[in-house]
């Protein structure tokens, strides 16, 4: 296998590039703050939190209908702030105890707005507002130049989420899923943090090096009853499905379970929408721990 992946690797990485070439370009400034609702002042979540070490928790509710908040983690450890977005649910939808999270990473030249933009969070709203499901969070955040992403998702914005917006400590109430690249940084944080995390999405997955020869070593360590589920999806006409085949080639090399889907389609927004009811329903049926007992 060694002889062959040079020839891969540069595969991947045109291919990589070519699919992306067309995707809107990246701002070159984090989005501005959505307003906030009306509460009172010290429910207020705001745009630019203080250092994570002095941020109050805000209400279980901030929305009769549900909303997406903008904002920003600031930490005197990171060089920069994290943008993200966070999809919070509706008041009055039976919160009990805390929430579930789904942390979803956007693919390249993208920013935290690609999973907004799907309609990830309207659909969670639909199907909570009807009790199909409990309550949960819809965690974006943007790779932003200068942050070690893995890092700062584990060691930052985890903690935050959960101090902020009462996130569940629970790793079977957490899964982290990405587009593309984002595919492929969901399944190094998610492998290398396995006792965080209880499944994984990797959709359209672009997994390069030195990621593809790090796997086994991230995989060992771990206990079979341990790994996170693992869902595994791409287009028929997709560039990254030749590089697919390594990917899942390793995976089975070391025993690893997971559900592989083909569907029509391209490695493009349209694909990724069209599956997204798809995506959001695998998340959810993993979720099982005592938070959710009562529901």
């Amino acid at each position: 296998m060694a002889n062959r992946w040079p020839a891969r690797v540069g595969a991947a990485v045109l291919a990589l590039l070519t699919a992306c070439a067309n995707l809107p370009p990246t701002p070159t400034s984090p989005p501005a703050p959505s307003p906030s609702p009306t509460l009172s002042p010290s429910a207020t979540p705001t745009a630019s939190p203080q250092p994570l070490a002095t941020v109050e928790p805000v209400p279980d509710c901030l929305s009769e209908a549900g909303q997406v908040v903008q904002s920003e983690l600031t930490d005197p450890a990171l060089p920069r702030s994290l943008p993200y977005r966070v999809y919070l649910p509706p008041c009055g939808a039976g919160r009990r105890g805390l929430l579930p999270a789904l942390f979803l990473l956007h693919g390249l030249a993208r920013t935290d707005s690609e999973w907004d933009e799907l309609g990830a969070d309207e659909l969670a709203q639909a199907w909570i507002s009807s009790g199909e499901v409990p309550p949960f969070l819809i965690v974006m955040p943007w790779e932003r130049l200068g942050l070690d992403f893995e890092s700062v998702i584990v060691e930052h914005l985890i903690p935050h989420v959960e101090q902020v917006y009462g996130a569940s400590p629970d790793r079977s109430l957490r899964a982290i899923g990405g587009i593309s690249r984002g595919g492929g940084w969901a399944l190094r944080i998610g492998l290398k943090h396995s006792e965080l995390f209880g499944a994984i999405g990797l959709h359209s997955p672009a997994v390069l090096v030195p990621d593809l020869f790090d796997l086994p070593s991230w995989i060992q360590p771990i206990a079979p009853s341990g790994l996170p589920s693992i869902w595994i999806d791409m287009g028929e006409r997709d560039p990254q499905r030749f590089e697919l085949v390594e990917l899942t080639d390793l995976l089975d090399e070391q025993a690893v379970p997971y559900s592989l889907t083909r569907y029509p389609g391209e490695h493009t927004e349209s694909y990724w929408a069209a599956h997204l009811e798809s995506y959001l329903e695998w998340y959810v049926s993993g979720w099982q721990g005592p938070d959710l007992d009562e529901y």
